[in-house]
């Protein structure tokens, strides 16, 4: 299995500067493309974007009041096969599972079997913790305040250990090996986006319940959700038909697609490799935003508003708070990469939509640049009794 860097794909951090302008300098076209969609639905805009952005495959899917308005595909699975994506195929999600965790380990608050204020001192009592460690809790890991570093070291990145009990004790050594040493900085006075920090997340609930995570995902998250086609790494794509589609990187400006296990170490899971369909990333999203609302059929409406509730720099627990802009509502997003394939999810409480982006293509910048497209454009997909709520 080829193990590659998962990205910290978040516009916020990466790219900021680049994403405001590209949605504001292009007011008047984003104008004329919200209502080209609201004339002829996503599929030309999906299209176009596609051919524009040179990207192997593009999908995306508009969920209003928990039902689906409009979706669409454009491009191939495996680049240069013929066999194009739809709509239903499966999508890696790289960092979008991070709120996959953050509902996880509310589940298990409510629960009893964690708490928002667990530290890692409590839940690896007894093993070698560094002490400016041990005070750290859960919610600062999950809000990215915790000190961890960006990512593990590349000896960790190698391994693949077999899930189940191997997984659970390769990522519990993986997690000792960074909490022996001293945060990078202060815990709750800085932020720094962190895929060490959810996996060490992650291994608090497995050593609270004595179940792999992602057993701990399966049951609190997908299968309440009824997501069964959910799953963790890129989905199988045979070469014999490319069921599904596959990753792709650029090399030498040519598109290479990926074998259909490339991804990052499953070590770090909680971080990112959860994988699903377009369907069903609308289907959670949309119980995060009916959660907030008292809807919910995972986690109280208490638990949902703290998980939506950002702490530093905009960031909540495995979601990112963007304020009313270029036309689109205050909402709850998130992306990610592991640098073969690229997604994006917004929920927008003010019309009670869901916007989701995938694609096959692990041009981060390209794929990021046509989400927000996606996400302005969609816009007009909304009831008017919506949109002009102020």
């Amino acid at each position: 299995m080829k193990r590659v860097q998962l990205r910290p794909a978040l516009t916020k951090l990466l790219c900021a500067g680049v994403a405001v302008l590209s949605m504001t300098a292009a007011a008047g076209a984003m104008e004329d493309e919200s209502a080209a969609v609201a004339e002829a639905g996503l599929a030309p805009l999906v299209k176009r974007l596609r051919e524009e952005k040179k990207l192997v495959g593009l999908a995306a899917m508009v969920m209003v009041d928990g039902k689906v308005v409009d979706q669409a595909a454009d491009g191939e699975r495996k680049q240069g096969s013929g066999v194009l994506v739809t709509t239903s195929d499966r999508w890696h999600l790289g960092s979008i599972t991070k709120s996959i965790t953050s509902t996880l380990i509310g589940r298990l608050v409510e629960a009893g079997k964690l708490d928002w204020d667990t530290t890692i001192g409590d839940a690896l009592a007894g093993q070698p913790i560094h002490d400016d460690w041990r005070g750290v809790t859960l919610t600062q890991l999950l809000t990215h305040t915790a000190g961890a570093p960006a990512n593990f070291p590349m000896l960790v990145k190698l391994k693949n250990p077999a899930e189940g009990q191997p997984r659970v004790d390769a990522r519990r050594e993986a997690v000792l090996g960074v909490i022996a040493k001293p945060p990078l900085t202060p815990p709750g006075e800085a932020f720094a986006y962190s895929n060490v920090g959810y996996t060490i997340a992650g291994v608090m609930a497995e050593q609270a319940t004595g179940k792999p995570w992602e057993d701990l995902v399966r049951q609190e998250v997908f299968a309440p959700l009824k997501l069964d086609q959910a799953g963790f790494g890129p989905p199988k794509s045979p070469a014999k038909g490319y069921d599904q589609p596959r990753g792709h990187v650029t090399r030498l400006g040519f598109k290479v697609a990926m074998g259909d296990d490339a991804d990052n170490t499953p070590i770090m899971g909680p971080a990112g490799t959860a994988c699903m369909t377009l369907d069903e990333l609308c289907c959670y999203a949309n119980e995060h935003l009916r959660g907030e609302q008292g809807g919910g059929k995972l986690l109280s409406a208490e638990t949902y508003r703290r998980l939506h509730e950002p702490a530093l720099d905009d960031y909540a627990c495995g979601w990112v708070a963007r304020a009313e802009a270029d036309g689109v509502p205050a909402c709850r997003w998130h992306n990610g990469s592991n640098t073969m394939w690229y997604a994006f999810v917004a929920f927008i409480p003010t019309n009670n939509m869901v916007v989701a982006i995938t694609a096959n293509d692990g041009d981060i910048r390209a794929a990021e640049d046509a989400a927000l497209q996606v996400l302005k454009a969609s816009q007009s997909l909304a009831p008017a009794s919506k949109t002009s709520q102020p």
